[in-house]
């Protein structure tokens, strides 16, 4: 009689003992604390009245389903991880080349030489515009350069090369900026616009579960909102002919 009550103190300890663990673990469960209750209720099942064949045969099965949905769940944790280092990876190839990404995100950064490389800004309305106005606004949000939008054509793309300068005339610094487009038809309705940042990747960044490059501008954008990359635009000066090569269009000046 000994023997037993010591051992049903002991059990009594260890499953105290459990339920702490749980405690600290939340409302969360896994199949260990699972196992421990289904072996507690064996332990502390009535003598005179155990349990049924068909409750247990259940339980077992609710056990064994916990386990393979458990190994599903880590199964697809490690897929998804493969997934996004291989998607990683794979950015890694956009290094050197230009993207064009939707937003409107541009960035200024100054050269070793004194020249500045600013990301170009391309845009296009779904309706004709008569009046309107484009903003160049820095992190703050505070308006930097503005520039009119009179009578842009629809479905037509422009092309915004901002040369770096406030309304004063005075070079900005060097950072990140966003555009602002507010156009207005003939009827004084808003109209809406396509925005596309072009830039050259210098850089792949992940954080978390999203894969970020990193343009030359100095800018951050998610890899997911590329939509071309393509060889960066050069141009090159011979002694007796200038070349100028954009994308695939090449046109030689004797």
């Amino acid at each position: 009689m000994t023997s037993v009550s010591s051992a049903l103190t002991q059990t009594s300890k260890e499953f105290s003992q459990a339920l702490a663990a749980q405690s600290s673990k939340g409302d969360n469960m896994d199949k260990e604390d699972f196992l421990l209750l289904l072996v507690t209720q064996f332990q502390y099942q009535d003598p005179l009245n155990p349990m049924e064949d068909q409750e247990f045969v259940a339980q077992m099965a609710q056990f064994s389903s916990l386990e393979q949905l458990m190994n599903l769940n880590s199964g697809m944790d490690s897929l998804t991880n493969a997934t996004e280092n291989q998607q990683m990876l794979n950015a890694t190839s956009y290094i050197g080349k230009q993207v064009s990404i939707s937003g409107n995100t541009i960035g200024k950064v100054t050269n070793a030489d004194g020249t500045s490389t600013i990301s170009t800004f391309r845009y296009a309305f779904g309706d004709a515009v008569k009046e309107g106005v484009l903003t160049v606004m820095d992190a703050t949000g505070n308006t930097v350069y503005t520039e009119p939008l009179n009578g842009k054509a629809a479905n037509t793309t422009f092309e915004f090369n901002w040369n770096g300068l406030n309304d004063k005339g005075v070079a900005a610094p060097d950072g990140t900026y966003r555009i602002g487009l507010s156009a207005y038809n003939s009827a004084g309705e808003a109209v809406l616009s396509d925005q596309v940042v072009d830039a050259t990747v210098t850089s792949v960044v992940r954080n978390e579960d999203t894969v970020y490059i990193g343009l030359d501008g100095g800018q951050t954008m998610e890899l997911a909102n590329v939509r071309q990359v393509s060889t960066p635009k050069q141009i090159q000066v011979p002694e007796k002919s200038q070349t100028s090569t954009t994308g695939t269009e090449t046109t030689k000046q004797s």
